[in-house]
């Protein structure tokens, strides 16, 4: 995931709808130009908490296909150095692991699973061991690091959030911010040695992707000064902490408000404190003494990380999008240092430099208090480490992605060494988007954080291939005759064409920043809309060129719903018509595909974001979001005119009509239902209520027009003082369209980005990002298994479920297991499929 754009800290107290955020609980996911929607969150108010969503069984099945391969690094939650200064350790929180990486070759040197959840990682001075805080079971790991085995998991807490080990290596200390304590861990027997109350809570922030709904952490909290001293910020007491861990005596020290980051010199005598919000004051404590020996005033709040050169003269702070050199002597501060946001700042080993983690990855000289080198405009990095031994640091994003940035830090002639994936391939992280192949044979899944696309069989469940997209892939499709994908990249100025089953990959230039795609039925060409100097181009699938000069729209962009999607664009049916939603001014732009001209730009409703055609090409449905209306176009070129408005529900959003076009099929996201509309006298005919505490993903009516396919789904973020941790649930309504009633429904258990189904109806499939992969759903009511076949197999477990009135064998959705179903589902698997 790649973005050059700012995060701005939000204060949780704003924006209590977090806790338990459904998708809609953020701020306004709209962006003309498609930014990735990433905001962070502080813990500074405690939150309440989400109860997880409740599921019930139903008879659907769906067959979840993971996308990557093990081992995965997913979730970066910090990184350590090893002695050699060229090996990292990065700790990666949804895979529950270590992983171990050459920053020379990027190779994975060893992957190491861990019983916990781990938020951090530290390694001792020899390299031998490293230590992990297991944020949700309330452990410490302790891992050799050369046979790659977990030999302890040490109960330190409920909610450990930060682990450090002592200089000398005998010794971890962990945080925890339930309890509120200290826990001392003796590394030699794995055993707490001491717990020391102290009453201090960690402050940290949470960045939220609403893309992909990755998340990302970085806390505060306490450091070592010596082997026997820990130092920490008590945010939320205003005082700073100065624990003896051989005695367990805790000295408090009262000290401006809110204190925040802390950095400590090398030999432990000088601490310094950041304080947050309207104090803007750096204490400089006096370690020795337990005593505040200096405040500073500065004129910017010190929101963000701080650290220290090795005698103590001199700190780097950060401040909202810059950052700031202070004399700890004369409180003299330097001028505002332009390095956009910053989660962590790090002091190189020869003690001249700083690399501030972040957008740009900027070297500041203490001795010029100057920005001398920009390492990074690849991916925002708020984890990493720098080498004890040379020049060289390893990086490593979350929320916008799951990649290893290496940099050179010797200050002017610094440089980006590498940047990509750090997941060993081939990976499958965050898939966001699925197509289905016209026959239901295969789908191809692109994962948006590890720029992949992988090839499924849908018979077998089973992953027959991979391919590299650009970055940020979007929108894909697949041609009619199953030999090619499509993929828009968002963050790249090209499309990737996949030949399959090959998965060799072709890549044409086009401009920055697209998304939606559409494949001409004769599988000639494909359409790309693009969000910056928006418009549309096209692409020659068998020359793979730009066929044709880029066609100017009205403003796309990013229009939120679920995982943030793009202005939509759709081909009519027989290919010649192309329809553009113009959201951000309101209009459509209607494409004749034979001339390649728009031939009618046309005022509809407020904020319009999805087209569908009828089938008969002669009308345009326009979803308009935000004036919850559907706008009726007549399809006639450049006479095309709106003959028609329907009232929908609150943000309408995707769309189906019946084989016949008497029926229009609205989905509306804020309502959370169907309504089922009569496309000629435009009056509402059913309105159908989708699973509660869910928002809808996606909306597929099967060719002959029986069943109606609902995606839902629903990702939490929830926020506490002491820790934050995420739910999600998806569902897929299967709807009988002659009684507009839910007659069965697939619990998927992970949310659901998007689903496609196949030409042929038989095959359905859905993205769900948390779960790296997608659901596939058989039509074929005679599959009971749900296995891509209908054999014995099907009649024996319907038959088992029918001999004891089950109701999973209501097969005809009555409310009764009688001889009514098994005379529905026999004369189904006589049908076959």
């Amino acid at each position: 995931m790649r973005c050059h754009h700012l995060v701005v800290p939000v204060s949780c107290g704003a924006l209590v709808s977090l806790a338990g955020a459904q998708w809609l609980g953020a701020p306004d996911l709209r962006s003309p130009d498609g930014d990735v929607p990433v905001h962070r969150f502080l813990s500074d108010s405690v939150l309440s908490p989400l109860a997880p969503r409740a599921g019930g069984s139903t008879r659907a099945v769906g067959t979840f296909v993971h996308v990557g391969a093990n081992p995965e690094a997913d979730a970066h939650s910090g990184a350590a150095m090893l002695p050699d200064g060229v090996s990292v350790v990065v700790s990666s929180r949804d895979s529950k692991n270590l992983v171990v990486f050459d920053t020379t070759t990027r190779a994975l040197v060893k992957a190491i699973p861990l019983s916990g959840t781990p938020n951090g990682v530290a390694v001792t001075p020899d390299g031998s061991k490293a230590v992990t805080p297991n944020i949700l079971e309330g452990t410490l790991s302790i891992v050799e690091l050369v046979s790659g085995v977990e030999i302890a998991a040490v109960p330190a807490g409920t909610n450990p959030l930060i682990a450090r080990l002592t200089p000398d290596g005998t010794k971890a200390v962990v945080q925890d911010n339930t309890t509120q304590s200290l826990y001392v861990v003796d590394m030699a027997s794995a055993s707490v040695v001491r717990t020391i109350p102290t009453g201090g809570r960690i402050v940290y922030s949470v960045s939220v992707n609403f893309e992909t709904m990755a998340t990302g952490s970085v806390a505060g909290g306490f450091e070592l000064a010596d082997n026997n001293t820990a130092i920490i910020a008590d945010y939320f007491n205003d005082k700073i902490l100065i624990a003896d861990l051989s005695t367990g005596v805790v000295s408090s020290i009262v000290c401006p408000d809110q204190p925040r980051a802390i950095a400590v010199n090398a030999a432990g005598t000088r601490g310094v404190v950041t304080h947050t919000g309207a104090t803007r004051k750096l204490s400089v404590v006096d370690v020795p003494g337990r005593a505040i020996s200096a405040s500073i005033s500065t004129t910017a709040d010190l929101w963000g990380p701080v650290t220290m050169n090795p005698t103590g003269t001199h700190a780097v702070i950060a401040i909202q999008n810059n950052c700031r050199v202070i004399d700890l002597s004369t409180g003299a501060s330097s001028a505002d240092l332009a390095t956009a946001s910053v989660d962590n700042l790090w002091t190189t080993a020869g003690g001249q430099y700083v690399l501030a983690s972040g957008f740009r990855g900027s070297i500041i000289s203490y001795a010029s208090q100057s920005i001398v080198k920009e390492t990074n405009n690849f991916v925002l990095c708020p984890h990493g480490a720098v080498s004890p031994v040379s020049s060289r640091a390893a990086m490593f994003s979350d929320a916008f992605g799951e990649d290893m940035v290496v940099v050179d830090t010797n200050g002017a002639a610094g440089s980006m060494l590498s940047a990509g994936p750090s997941g060993p391939a081939p990976e499958g992280d965050r898939c966001r988007t699925v197509a289905v192949s016209a026959d239901g044979s295969r789908a191809v899944a692109v994962s948006q954080q590890s720029q992949t696309a992988a090839l499924i069989n849908t018979q077998t469940g089973s992953v027959i291939g991979w391919a590299t997209t650009g970055r940020r892939p979007g929108g894909v499709a697949i041609t009619p005759d199953g030999t090619k994908a499509v993929v828009a990249n968002r963050d790249g100025t090209d499309a990737t064409i996949i030949s399959l089953p090959s998965m060799s990959v072709t890549n044409v230039p086009i401009s920055f920043r697209g998304d939606e795609v559409e494949i001409s039925p004769d599988g000639q060409f494909a359409c790309i809309a693009v969000v910056t100097d928006d418009g549309v181009w096209r692409i020659n699938l068998n020359t793979s060129t730009v066929q044709g000069a880029k066609l100017v729209t009205g403003n796309m962009g990013g229009v939120g719903y679920i995982n943030s999607q793009f202005s939509g664009m759709t081909l009519s049916p027989d290919g010649q018509t192309l329809v553009t939603c113009n959201s951000f001014s309101n209009t459509i732009s209607m494409i004749d595909t034979t001339s390649w001209s728009v031939v009618k730009t046309l005022a509809v409703g407020t904020f319009p974001t999805r087209a569908t055609f009828s089938p008969d090409t002669s009308k345009v449905y326009i979803a308009n979001r935000d004036s919850d209306t559907v706008s009726v176009v007549n399809n006639a070129g450049v006479g095309s005119t709106v003959t028609g408005t329907i009232t929908a529900g609150d943000q309408p959003f995707e769309m189906g009509v019946s084989p016949d076009g008497a029926r229009l099929y609205v989905s509306n996201f804020g309502s959370n239902n169907v309504r089922v509309v009569n496309t000629s006298t435009l009056a509402t005919l059913a309105t159908i209520a989708m699973p509660a505490n869910q928002y809808i993903a996606g909306l597929r009516l099967t060719p002959d027009g029986t069943r109606l396919y609902v995606s839902t789904g629903n990702g939490s973020i929830s926020i506490s003082a002491n820790y934050f941790w995420q739910t999600q649930s998806g569902a897929i309504s299967i709807i009988d369209t002659a009684t507009s009633t839910i007659v069965d429904s697939a619990n998927t258990g992970r949310s659901i980005a998007m689903i496609d189904m196949s030409a042929a109806g038989n095959r359905l499939a859905t993205a769900e990002c948390w779960g790296d992969g997608v659901t596939l759903v058989a039509r074929c009511r005679a599959d009971f298994n749900a296995d891509g076949f209908v054999n014995g197999n099907d009649y024996d477990e319907f038959a088992g479920l029918f001999d004891v009135a089950d109701p999973g064998a209501d097969f005809n959705g009555d409310g009764f297991v009688n001889g009514n179903d098994y005379d529905e589902f026999a004369a189904a698997f006589d049908e076959g499929c």
